[in-house]
């Protein structure tokens, strides 16, 4: 069996602190190996012993740092035995603590001993939160290479103002621990910092009459997934998608925009694509849409006379948007396919060329628990317009769309 990956994590005294024994739980649902370590204000607002039961190793208290029986420093220790470690909540005192080496306390000699990836889950009030020693504090952070951070969310709060301050969802402080192993070997580092990414993702849906529509099964989850990538590794992302058919809270962080037809599709994308340097299309369009007024209901026994009189085609988006590229973007399509590979792939090389982009990444639909919703595991094919193709085998979504992104921009370094 593979071994498990381990992760410590580190909980500071913010209501918040409240969220973690769910998180706890969800990951060693997903067989992480989890350890706690709590500091005496989380104390006051979680117990320890619920965090033990939950992650099934014994939580970690700020007192144990020097325990008679432990033969090396625990904080040492703790940093050895950890693959990724996680800060959350992360308050604005054990922040001031970390960016100034101030190695008070259990949790803050961890961290400044730590060398591993760690991911940061900020909360606290917005007043202290914008407040300018907490934002110079915070950018500090931020340039720590093995730092992966998660700006807090905008909500209702515990002291019922409304504002930014919130911690980041469960789901998406697990997409950030999947994304860290996709990494693999690889450090993590902040390496798209100053590239714009344009993205999009989802179905468009036409209207065939007042009751009716057209559109496809895409779920948008790989587009929201390039998109948590390509900003977990410092880019500026725009999201442009239909309807999302996702249960987990994925989309914190990223600046997105909902759309429903391909007319509407292009226009957004129209408003955007001069300032990005690539561009992924991996939004589903529906190839049909009606010519005529829809805004009335169709009888049932009218209507496919009326779809024989009013189907047309959708105009190709990416080919008619690719007329305008600049010579320094990269542009990515996406082909879903069925049948084999082999099959497929004249018609995805006609594809590229058809459509001016300079990649096309091909996956099958057709195989069970591959292809669309966000639970489900992808492969697929890289084509460049020459001669490049790349197999990136079964994995999980995540790990796609970094694989994906890696060989992009591998290749135009």
């Amino acid at each position: 069996m593979e071994s498990k990956v381990k992760v410590l994590i580190l909980i500071t005294g913010s209501i918040a602190a409240v969220r973690i024994p769910l998180l706890v739980s969800q990951l060693v649902k997903e067989n992480f190996e989890i350890k706690c370590v709590i500091s005496e204000n989380a104390e006051k607002l979680i117990q320890p012993l619920s965090l033990s039961v939950l992650s099934r190793n014994p939580c970690i208290l700020e007192n144990d740092q020097w325990l008679h029986y432990q033969s090396t420093p625990l904080h040492i220790d703790l940093c050895n035995w950890a693959d990724i470690l996680l800060i959350a909540p992360l308050t604005a005192t054990t922040l001031s603590k970390w960016v100034n080496g101030n190695a008070d306390g259990l949790i803050p000699s961890i961290l400044i001993a730590n060398c591993k990836p760690i991911i940061v889950a900020p909360a606290m009030n917005t007043k202290m939160w914008l407040n300018q020693a907490v934002q110079r504090n915070y950018s500090l952070l931020e340039n720590n290479k093995n730092v992966l951070s998660l700006q807090p969310s905008e909500g209702v709060l515990a002291c019922d103002e409304i504002g930014i301050g919130k911690i980041p969802p469960n789901d998406l402080i697990q997409l950030a621990i999947e994304f860290i192993i996709s990494q693999n070997k690889m450090h993590y580092c902040k390496d798209l910092l100053n590239k714009r990414f344009l993205i999009t993702g989802g179905c468009t849906s036409e209207q065939i009459d007042a009751a009716r529509n057209i559109t496809n099964k895409s779920s948008g989850t790989m587009g929201l997934l390039l998109s948590q990538v390509a900003r977990f590794r410092g880019a500026e992302v725009k999201y442009i998608h239909g309807p999302l058919k996702i249960k987990k809270d994925l989309t914190e962080g990223i600046n997105s925009l909902e759309i429903e037809t391909s007319i509407d599709l292009k226009k957004e994308i129209k408003k955007e694509i001069s300032s990005c340097d690539y561009f992924f299309m991996n939004a589903a369009v529906s190839d049909l849409t009606i010519a005529s007024d829809t805004s009335n209901k169709i009888p049932k026994n009218k209507i496919k006379d009326y779809l024989n009189t009013n189907l047309e085609l959708v105009p190709d988006i990416l080919r008619d948007i690719s007329e305008s590229k600049k010579h320094n973007q990269i542009f990515v399509g996406f082909c879903a396919f069925t049948g084999s590979i082999q099959d497929a792939r004249k018609t995805i090389k006609d594809k590229i060329i058809k459509k001016g982009c300079d990649y096309m990444f091909a996956n099958p639909i057709d195989i069970a628990g591959q292809g669309f919703g966000p639970s489900t595991k992808n492969e697929g094919w890289l084509f460049d317009k020459i001669n490049m193709e790349n197999h990136i085998q079964i994995t999980s979504k995540i790990d796609i769309a970094n694989k994906i992104i890696n060989q992009i921009v591998s290749v135009n370094k």
